[in-house]
């Protein structure tokens, strides 16, 4: 029974895990799941073929995670070629938040467009303003909007007057409010800059809407773009790096500028600047964690002033 109830459990988180990593791979564990509760029902607690089946499951869940791993560029070395970016007005939202929270931002901005996440590919983008080696999550900065040329006026015109009028007509959430960072991002305005047409190194790299290719591009695809901008770029160029991406191809396309890094800093300070202003970062955070006990749990009234 201890050998069912550990099987059972690895099964169960791996399958939520690779769920995040991959909304693929959940139907495969969920199927598979499901047949070894059948397969086992009628045997031993401690037979044999019980721990054979449990190596088996195991291994079939590592090897997945593996192939996720490498699917999502893990392993793929980086070619950094030199090309132009597009250009053309930006309408945007801006955010302090992980940079892996960067996809649910443009699919808030896409549902108000009402255009499918899997119809991003050269419209919606990503503005990395910050190395997240050197910044913690909250201190990560970041933009999502689309870029627009004449042909996109329509949707500019949707966002910065319709959709705005709407967040101005909101009434403004309350601090405690029970609110995700995703529903606080509907109260925020949308913004516009035009970021100039430009020289850039151009990276295209592997894609897989999933948790993993979320860390892959904070920890390997950002850090790589903005050292390639500082030494290829003209003097005193502030590294920026900025994103779309294809569903249906798999990959996505980064650029950094090799000058005018400054245009695509949104009105906001560089890095440095940045980090400067907030000081040094804490260990533990204990405003936030007085947050989550009062949100989460019974013990909430002892913080009550």
């Amino acid at each position: 029974y201890k050998h069912f109830l550990i099987i059972s459990r690895v099964a169960d988180l791996s399958s939520t895990f690779l769920n995040r990593v991959s909304p693929r791979a959940s139907t495969t564990i969920s199927t598979m799941l499901m047949n070894y509760h059948e397969m086992t029902m009628g045997e031993a607690r401690d037979s044999p073929q019980r721990r054979k089946q449990f190596l088996v499951i195991c291994t079939v869940i590592a090897s997945m995670f593996v192939y996720h791993v490498i699917a999502a560029g893990g392993l793929t070395p980086m070619e950094i070629k030199e090309g132009v970016f597009p250009g053309g007005e930006f309408v945007y939202k801006y955010i302090q938040r992980d940079y892996a929270a960067s996809h649910a931002l443009t699919e808030s901005i896409g549902k108000d467009l009402e255009i499918n996440s899997k119809n991003f590919s050269g419209l919606m983008y990503s503005l990395y303003l910050d190395n997240p080696g050197f910044n913690g999550g909250p201190r990560q900065r970041l933009a999502g909007g689309i870029l627009v040329d004449k042909k996109g006026m329509v949707m500019r015109d949707a966002l910065m007057n319709t959709k705005n009028e709407e967040i101005r007509a909101k009434p403004e959430p309350k601090e405690d409010d029970e609110l995700t960072a995703s529903q606080r991002w509907a109260y925020l305005e949308y913004k516009s800059v035009t970021l100039p047409s430009l020289d850039a190194a151009v990276l295209e790299f592997p894609y897989t809407s999933g948790f993993l290719s979320a860390l892959i591009t904070s920890y390997k695809v950002i850090p790589a773009m903005r050292e390639y901008a500082m030494k290829k770029g003209e003097p005193g160029n502030v590294p920026i790096v900025i994103t779309t991406c294809d569903f249906w191809e798999q990959y996505c396309r980064h650029y950094a500028p090799l000058l005018q890094g400054k245009d695509f800093l949104l009105g906001q300070p560089n890095s440095e600047e940045w980090l400067e202003s907030l000081g040094p970062e804490p260990m533990i955070d204990f405003e936030k964690m007085k947050k989550s006990v009062k949100r989460y749990t019974p013990l909430g009234y002892f913080f009550d002033e």
